[in-house]
Parts: C-alpha cells; sequence; structure tokens
C-alpha cells in the first residue's frame, strides 16, 4: 500500500501551512488555548471561511473549493498543527451528513453558513438516563400541524453555549419501539423555553445540560424523514468516528517537540540516550505512523462514498487511544517536569503534554466507547455473532 500526494495537494498543502503561519500569532495561539466557543474562536473561524479554506474539500455549490475528503484532510492537519481551532462537530460531522440526509432548501440555507464559518451546531443526543443506549432517549417532540413541541433533556452538549442550533434527536413516536420513532430537529437555541448549564471537565473547558422546556421546532427543521432520524444518528456518528481519529494528528505534534527537547541536554545530559527514553519514543512514532497511514486510507475511501461503519468504529478507537497511549508516554520521557501545567516556568513544553492528557480521555467515550466500536467492529466488520446481553 503506497499513498502519494500529487504535486496540487502538496502545493495547497504549502499553502495551508503557510496561511495558518500568518494567521496563527503566538499572542493569539495563547489567547486560543481556552477550549470554549468564544469570541475570539468564533472570529478566526469567520476569518478563515471567508479566506476560504475551513472547507476546501467541499463542492463549491455549498461554499466549498471543490476538492475531496484528501484535500480536506490536509486542511485539517495543518489547522491542529498551527494550533488554529476548527468547528469539528459541525464542519466535519454535521455538514457531510446534511449533504446526504438534508433537503435541498435545508442544504442551500445551512451549508454555505457552514463553509463560511458564520454557522455552529451542537448535538443533542445523551441523556441522563440514555448513554451508549441511545434508542433508549426520552426527550419527546409532539407532533402538530406547523411542527413539533420538544420537552426533555440532553447532558454532554458540548459547544452548545457558541451554537446556533442544536442537532437534536428525539423520541416522535412513543409507540415505536426503540430505533423507530426518533427524529432529528434543529432547534434554535433563541427558541423560548430553550436553556442551558455548564459542566466543568478535568480538560480546562466545559460541556453542557441542555434543557427543552415546550420549544417550538417548525416543520422545515426537521431533517430527513419523520420518526426515521436514526439512520441520521448512525451517518453522523460514523463521520464523528473518523474526525476524531483524525485528530491524532495532535500526538504528532507533541512527539516532535518531546524529541527535539530530548535531543538536548539540560542537567548535563541528553534524555535521548537512555535506552528506556528511545525504546518509549520509538513506540510513539510506530503508533502515530500507523494511525498516519489509517487516516489516509480513511480519506481515500470517502471519494464519492459514506464512511464503512466497522472501519470507522476501528478508526475511533485506534486514534483515541494512541494519543491518550502517546501523552502518557511523552510524559514519563518528561519526567514530573511534564506533569507542571501551562502558565508555570517549570513547565515542559509548555505543559502542553499533560494539557492534551487530560484533554484527550473525553474522546475514549466522544462518539462510542471503545467497548461498543469493537464490538461493532466484530458484528459488522468482521460478521461474529453478537454477544448476549
Amino acid at each position: 500500500m503506497r499513498f502519494q500526494f500529487t504535486e496540487d495537494q502538496r502545493a495547497l498543502r504549502e499553502d495551508i501551512r503557510a496561511y495558518f503561519g500568518a494567521l496563527i500569532t503566538p499572542a493569539l495561539k495563547e489567547d486560543l488555548r481556552v477550549h470554549a466557543a468564544t469570541p475570539v474562536y468564533k472570529e478566526v473561524i469567520r476569518q478563515v471561511g471567508r479566506d476560504g479554506y475551513l472547507a476546501v474539500g467541499w463542492p463549491e455549490e455549498y461554499g466549498g473549493r471543490g476538492y475531496g475528503p484528501i484535500e480536506q484532510l490536509i486542511f485539517v492537519q495543518e489547522a491542529l498543527r498551527a494550533g488554529a481551532p476548527i468547528p469539528f462537530v459541525t464542519l466535519s460531522t454535521l455538514g457531510p451528513t446534511l449533504m446526504v440526509h438534508g433537503s435541498a432548501a435545508q442544504k442551500a440555507r445551512l451549508l454555505p453558513g457552514i463553509a463560511s464559518g458564520e454557522l455552529h451546531f451542537a448535538i443533542g443526543y445523551t441523556e441522563p438516563g440514555s448513554g451508549t443506549d441511545l434508542a433508549s432517549l426520552k426527550t419527546r417532540a409532539v407532533v402538530s400541524d406547523d411542527g413539533f413541541r420538544v420537552s426533555g433533556s440532553k447532558i454532554y452538549t458540548s459547544h452548545a453555549e457558541g451554537a446556533d442550533l442544536i442537532w437534536l434527536a428525539a423520541r416522535t413516536d412513543p409507540e415505536s419501539k426503540a430505533h423507530k420513532g426518533i427524529s432529528i430537529l434543529l432547534v434554535d437555541t433563541k427558541s423560548k423555553g430553550f436553556s442551558m448549564t455548564p459542566m466543568e471537565t478535568v480538560a480546562d473547558m466545559h460541556t453542557n445540560v441542555t434543557y427543552y422546556d415546550d420549544v417550538f421546532v417548525p416543520n422545515d427543521m426537521l431533517v430527513g424523514e419523520l420518526h426515521g432520524g436514526w439512520k441520521l444518528i448512525t451517518s453522523q456518528l460514523n463521520y464523528e468516528r473518523i474526525g476524531i481519529a483524525a485528530r491524532g494528528i495532535h500526538g504528532e505534534q507533541l512527539f516532535r517537540r518531546t524529541l527535539e527537547w530530548a535531543r538536548t541536554g539540560h542537567t548535563g545530559q541528553r534524555a535521548i540516550d537512555d535506552p528506556c527514553v528511545q525504546r518509549l519514543l520509538a513506540s510513539v512514532y510506530a503508533r502515530l505512523e500507523t494511525l498516519r497511514i489509517m487516516n489516509l486510507r480513511l480519506a481515500w475511501s470517502l471519494q464519492g462514498a459514506q464512511p464503512d461503519p466497522a472501519y470507522a468504529c476501528a478508526a475511533k478507537v485506534h486514534g483515541v487511544e494512541s494519543l491518550v497511549e502517546t501523552c502518557r508516554d511523552l510524559l514519563q520521557v518528561l519526567g514530573l517536569g511534564g506533569l507542571v501545567r501551562h502558565g508555570s516556568e517549570a513547565a515542559l513544553i509548555a505543559g502542553d503534554v499533560e494539557a492534551q492528557y487530560r484533554r484527550c480521555q473525553i474522546n475514549t467515550y466522544g462518539g462510542g466507547s471503545g467497548e461498543v466500536m469493537r464490538e461493532m467492529v466484530a458484528t459488522r466488520g468482521l460478521h461474529m455473532p453478537r454477544t448476549s446481553r
């Protein structure tokens, strides 16, 4: 298997790298360390959208530049390498899902807004009593002539504080079994009856609990078929799993910086001369190389096709666990100085490995837990019998 970028793709990478090199100054990068939908975060995304980079791989009719999945991956890699913000849920998961399942009017109205960086979404799936068993969700949407009345609550609605719309899974037919009575609605966060409460995490970021108190949603904000939302949920989650795997580029950046630190003598000797350090760095390098190839294969497979569910699950597990293990190994290389948080003069590599180690834990269950992902690989990819519960 051989992956080789075309001349145009290499030129695009150089162009994007130069663009972010000029845009993301050290001062701006410091401001963006706050992982929340701040005004600075949103303004940078709007700027990238205005400059035509945010959706390079999207069709021109939706505000993109007419490239494809590989070019979009190049953009994501270079943005993460530069420390630039990406509206991950909106751009990488809901945009592609809307292209497949949205109505013509929804595509025309919503996709250009995403590509320009003006429109932001959050996802409302998980409930206090419905996590891994998402089909057991209780949030209710009562159907009326002119729309829906939504009542219920969701947890882990990340970035809802900066979202214009919530991609909400609600039960529209309580008489149907599990998966069959769910619909996807787009809830305007300015709607009467919508509210939220932040949930702090160990990752220097927060998620949200969102509440829906008889919130009205018009008919034209139903995505896909009435009661047919499960198909959209699985489609969106497959894109999310692929996108999470691509975020392993964080590990490559941290590896390079740790390797540079290890090659420099700080106490009269170099850390890289220690056989234990050599073993750890070699393991990290091998792990990241396999992830890089997996991401390229995923991007290649998406050209003109939707994600393969089993491979998306496999990529998500490998991508997340690779980043967690990479951070753990790099912290061993750095020693006690690697555990000091950003802001202290004693922090090695600006405390970025320690920060990423806390931050990446959330993705071990975001998009589906590792146990569920492995079961889906076994049943849908390897055609093994489903385990009894």
